[in-house]
């Protein structure tokens, strides 16, 4: 009987070892799901207040990738004039306000109808800001920082042939505060991630936002090591490379000139 035994566990044992192991499951960069809030000015946007809770709950990770949200407050804003002084600026559709959360424009009084691509993209961007300025402490950004992490964590480039002209563009572009051609944004920002310690550095620059407010050019020196001056020419440097390579591949695809 013991041998029986003894042949059952060895039998159990050969089995275990051939069956297939199931893959590891890593954690890192899980996020969980959001309470998100949603509230309006006027009754007859309740059903726009579902929709876009939906949809915010469907496109968080975007934002996620910076920084992930706990929680996520949408004020459906009815009139394009109520949402221009709440922002104080002008033609908005969606914009950021720290103290309010994310103000977005009821569907029903856009100019058009909304296709659901055009919400998708308000939203997604709307996001990405709010993740950006609650790392911040609320505090105002460069808006190239800002267009920038737009446009690269929601996977919307600019074309190769934008690098050059970037390139040429007077110096300290990554020291202005105002908004610039957001061409500038998408370049930089793509940079400070594939050459400059990637989204870690850029959420530690945030930190630092939160913290001293009033001195950006000092924390962007804190965070990269270098005087922002080395740091743009490093960035223009890396341009020029990007219009080169981009120059190469146009002339692949156009293919040799053949003479008549």
């Amino acid at each position: 009987m013991p041998r029986v035994s003894v042949l059952l566990a060895v039998l159990v044992l050969a089995l275990t070892l051939s069956a297939p192991v199931p893959a590891q499951v890593r954690a890192e960069g899980f996020a969980a799901p959001a309470e998100i809030k949603v509230t309006y000015t006027e009754p007859s946007d309740a059903g726009q207040a579902d929709r876009l809770r939906e949809l915010a709950a469907r496109l968080k990770a975007v934002a996620d990738q910076l920084h992930p949200l706990e929680e996520i407050r949408i004020v459906v804003v009815h009139s394009p004039a109520e949402l221009n002084r709440r922002l104080g600026t002008e033609d908005a559709v969606a914009g950021v306000s720290y103290v309010h959360g994310i103000l977005f424009l009821s569907p029903v009084s856009w100019q058009r109808n909304p296709t659901d691509e055009a919400l998708e993209h308000e939203m997604e961007q709307a996001l990405v800001r709010y993740a950006a300025v609650e790392l911040a402490g609320g505090n105002p950004l460069p808006d190239w920082l800002e267009l920038g992490l737009v446009s690269v964590l929601t996977k919307r480039p600019f074309a190769g042939a934008t690098a050059e002209a970037v390139a040429q563009r007077g110096p300290l572009l990554l020291m202005r505060f105002e908004a610039d051609d957001p061409a500038v944004g998408y370049w930089a920002v793509r940079y400070l991630v594939e050459v400059r310690g990637g989204l870690a550095s850029i959420r530690q620059l945030l930190r630092l936002v939160a913290q001293r407010p009033d001195s950006f050019v000092e924390n962007l020196q804190l965070v990269y090591g270098i005087p922002a001056g080395e740091l743009e020419r490093g960035w223009r440097r890396w341009l020029h490379e990007q219009a080169e390579a981009e120059k190469k591949r146009e002339g692949r695809r156009e293919g040799p000139l053949v003479k008549p």
